[in-house]
């Protein structure tokens, strides 16, 4: 009872926690961390737990944490409310990085590799609660490695986005800049042309008939 009870809290933390990831990245994990559980639990509406979304939560814990595939499994015998409680929290990852690989594929997949490397540091450290070693604490260690690796690849995968968007940035300022007169006088032209397009359908529409008229006597 008490490795499970030690391990589902491990499942509370490590999925509350790779929220941050999924919603804001490595680079705002660190101050939204300081955030009240309690008070972000609040927040949160209820998630009805349905046999397609345990299969999806299951089929990616599997193919990213193994480990914490098998806790589940036994989790869902010993505690079906935590289990539940964890197929939520986890759910709620999956829909935020589903999100994410939408709009950009690499970011997900660092996204994914932060989970798992969370994931694993939180169960190594449920593990130490129970019983110490220096095969765990060197299990540990490494993956706290592999968690802040993950983490400088978000981070390095955030800079490279704000650099291209400075750059296209910078690349516009230099366009408005080196060609005002130009610019501005393509876009009178264009607004200029519209309005004319614009009295001339609204004339027709006033009056039809002179329209016609007009189109019918000319040669």
């Amino acid at each position: 009872m008490r490795r499970f009870l030690a391990l589902s809290i491990a499942i509370g933390a490590l999925a509350g926690a790779s929220l941050l990831y999924a919603q804001s990245g490595a680079a705002s994990a660190s101050t939204a961390g300081s955030a009240s559980p309690k008070k972000d639990a609040k927040a949160r509406p209820n998630i009805l737990v349905t046999p397609e979304r345990e299969a999806a939560v299951l089929t990616f814990v599997q193919r990213n944490h193994a480990e914490l595939a098998d806790l589940l499994a036994a989790l869902k015998t010993n505690d079906p409310e935590q289990y539940e409680r964890a197929l939520r929290d986890i759910y709620r990852v999956t829909e935020r990085l589903a999100l994410i690989q939408e709009r950009d594929p690499l970011q997900y997949e660092l996204e994914v590799a932060a989970w798992t490397a969370q994931s694993r540091v939180e169960l190594l450290a449920a593990k130490l609660k129970m019983e110490s070693s220096d095969d765990l604490i060197k299990q540990l260690r490494e993956a706290l490695k592999a968690q802040n690796e993950a983490r400088v690849a978000l981070l390095k995968h955030e800079r490279q986005k704000v650099a291209d968007r400075l750059s296209k940035l910078d690349s516009d300022i230099a366009r408005f800049e080196g060609d005002r007169d130009e610019v501005v006088n393509r876009q009178l032209k264009v607004l200029v042309r519209a309005g004319g397009e614009g009295r001339g359908a609204k004339a027709a529409t006033k009056h039809p008939a002179k329209s016609k008229k007009t189109q019918t006597s000319s040669p």
